[in-house]
Order: C-alpha cells, then structure tokens, then sequence
C-alpha cells in the first residue's frame, strides 16, 4: 500500500512531530496491510531518519525483526524518488454483505458502551450502558 503525508520541513519546530506521525502511520500500515519491504520518498532528512527508525537497531526493531520472520524474505528500507516508487496495489474488498452466523459487537463510546450479539442476522441480545469517561 502507498500512502501521502504532508510534513513540517526540517528547519520547522514541527518537524519532530511529522517524524513522530510518519513513523506511527507506516508501523500502523504495516500490521495492517504486512510486507517486508518499506521504501521511502519525500524531504532527505525525514526520510533518513525514518529508515534509521525502522532499521533492527532503531525506534521500530520489533517490526524490522518481525516481518522477515513472517515473510521469510529480508527486510528492507529504501530511500528513491517519487518517479521510482511502484504503483498502488491496493484493492478494494467489499465485506459485510453476508450476516450468516455468530457475531457479537462492541463500541466505546464516549458517553456510552453498546454491545449486541447476532445471529444469522437477527439480534439475540443487545444493552447500552452510559458512562462518564471523564471519571
């Protein structure tokens, strides 16, 4: 999967903070999506820093020593320019459609919590409970 992110420049008070969001956005889309490659591409200093990150040695280790376990292929972090890096494979997977069997729901509201189970699509049992999240 690719994915865009505007960043503070490196002269900016806030370019830690663009390290900080890119480094969390890619570990997130990592587990979610997987891969054992990572290529970078964006403003020099930003993009050194996050392949130090996600080096075995850096801020991310655990998935840099994670996905070749997985993916039993090496992992790798690469800088290249926006021309260099390969087309979005991302497809769409639409899901939800079948209701068939066992389910059970959980939402954590701010002010509540609801949960419901179904089955085959008709609702079994459901209850709402209010709650003060600032206690």
């Amino acid at each position: 999967g690719r994915d865009k992110l505007p960043v503070f420049a490196e002269t900016h008070e806030g370019f830690d903070a663009s390290v900080f969001i890119a480094g969390e956005a890619i570990r997130y889309m990592i587990w979610q999506r997987g891969g054992f490659k990572l290529l970078l591409s964006g403003p020099a200093k930003i993009c050194e820093v996050l392949k130090e990150a996600f080096s075995p040695t850096g801020k991310y280790a655990f998935e840099a020593t994670t996905m070749p376990k997985i993916y039993k292929k090496p992992w790798i972090v690469g800088i290249v320019s926006e021309k260099e890096l390969p087309a979005n494979k991302d497809v769409p997977v639409i899901c939800g459609k079948e209701a068939t069997g066992c389910r059970i729901a959980f939402d954590l509201g701010k002010s509540d919590v609801k949960c419901v189970a179904v089955k085959d699509g008709e609702v079994i049992d459901s209850a709402e409970t209010e709650w003060d999240v600032t206690n």
